[in-house]
């Protein structure tokens, strides 16, 4: 377990009530998330087009991070942290009524929209809440809490809906969640200086961010051709659970334990990982795993008795998931600098729902024409350009405002062979 004893007064105060919101928000999720595929596919009749509209139409809300972003007073991010995520877990005390896929593609994609106006003012808050040296670290901590509870919840969740109306688990899910962001309140998020005004960008802004920003474009070209393979995969793994492997609610249940197992030494690993290297660097071990992710699922495809090669991809996918998470978020928090976090996070956003409007509409074709097998193979191909991608800018020499900051804290301050071999 990691110890929060080595953080100074102010970052421990924190850390302890950011933990109680976790583990509130770890009960919604993991009496929600794990089954939710499975229950629009087997309760409610979805088909593989509902999965790609549903995963389409998310990304689409992503589409508007950098338009939403302009609404978000950044200066102030924490109501805009609490009361989207309270109203986006709301929402599923409306399952009891819906009897049918539409609604309820409906509700996640509303929730996903929510989410997407708290993201940008979550890095903002991120930002001012932790220091640089020991935001890693921090953040880690935080997630181990909720993989523990995770741990615990999945050995009674998927029993439990074996034997209560999903309808009513959801509602109290909701209830939990929405507690978790309530919860968030008691933080105290220092103000930023007015002559340090976070910007607020339109969309011509956001574009010449880009062209600017060199390195920030290199990791943007990089996380679009990796999570181009992620996106290729939403349509396609809800069936294969379903279909292929013939996964019940029980079984989904163990799944989300093994995730939940793999993401407690997981966020250990990558908190300190980016606390004492440079946050490209982790970021480029979480691509090289998380390209396993399409191998093991394509074996699956092929060997559905192996449920080992099961085990193993929801392993691979539970650490690329944590990674992706702390990594990429401290990624573009680093790129940023102290007026630019809310700003960045935007922009990947919006990036991000680009390539998920056609990701998932292309992993549906794929399924139509070749079976679900060809999907995990061009997601592999996909993941494995986007690691290689970020291992070239990982050996480049850095110069973001962390680096220019705190050198030590980041792989700047060390020759790329030394990093290297650190790292490994």
């Amino acid at each position: 377990m990691m110890s929060i004893s080595s953080f100074s007064p102010d970052v421990r105060r924190t850390v302890r009530i950011e933990i109680g919101a976790a583990l509130l928000v770890t009960l919604f999720t993991g009496l929600t998330g794990p089954f939710t595929g499975l229950i629009l596919r087997r309760e409610l009749g979805a088909t593989p087009m509902h999965f790609s509209l549903l995963a389409s139409a998310n990304a689409a809300c992503l589409l508007l991070s950098v338009l939403l972003a302009r609404l978000v007073d950044t200066r102030r991010p924490l109501p805009w942290v609490v009361w989207p995520t309270f109203a986006a877990r709301g929402l599923f005390l409306l399952v009891p009524l819906i009897a049918s896929p539409w609604p309820f593609l409906g509700l996640m994609v509303a929730g996903t929209l929510l989410n997407t106006v708290a993201g940008p003012a979550q890095s903002a808050m991120i930002q001012r809440l932790y220091p640089p040296d020991a935001r890693g670290r921090a953040l880690g901590a935080v997630r181990v809490a909720g993989a523990v509870a995770a741990i615990a919840l999945s050995a009674v969740a998927g029993h439990l809906l074996l034997h209560v109306d999903y309808r009513h688990v959801f509602g109290a899910a909701a209830l939990l969640g929405m507690a978790g962001s309530m919860a968030q309140l008691r933080l105290t998020v220092p103000e930023a200086p007015a002559a340090a005004a976070p910007e607020r960008p339109g969309l011509r802004e956001a574009w010449r961010a880009i062209a600017r920003d060199r390195r920030y474009r290199g990791l943007l070209i990089a996380s679009t051709v990796f999570g181009s393979g992620i996106w290729l995969q939403m349509p396609a793994t809800p069936l294969l659970l379903a279909d292929v492997a013939g996964v019940s609610t029980a079984q989904a249940g163990v799944l989300s334990g093994i995730a939940a197992t793999a993401a407690l030494g997981a966020n250990v690993l990558w908190g300190r990982l980016v606390d004492r290297r440079s946050s490209v660097r982790a970021l480029r071990v979480v691509y090289c795993v998380g390209t396993l992710t399409p191998i093991a699922y394509y074996a699956v495809s092929r060997v559905p008795s192996a449920t080992w090669l099961l085990a193993a991809g929801t392993v691979f996918e539970s650490l690329m998931a944590t990674g992706l998470d702390l990594v990429w978020m401290l990624a573009v928090i680093d790129a940023a600098g102290p007026r630019r976090a809310a700003h960045y996070a935007a922009i990947a956003g919006t990036v991000a729902g680009v390539r998920g409007i056609l990701g998932p509409m292309a992993g549906a074709a794929l399924i139509q024409w070749f079976g679900v097998h060809a999907v995990y193979l061009a997601a592999t191909a996909l993941m494995a350009t986007g690691a290689w991608l970020v291992g070239r800018l990982a050996s480049a020499p850095q110069n973001t405002p962390r680096y220019i900051e705190q050198p030590r804290h980041t792989s700047g301050g060390l020759s790329v062979s030394s990093a290297a071999l650190k790292l490994s």
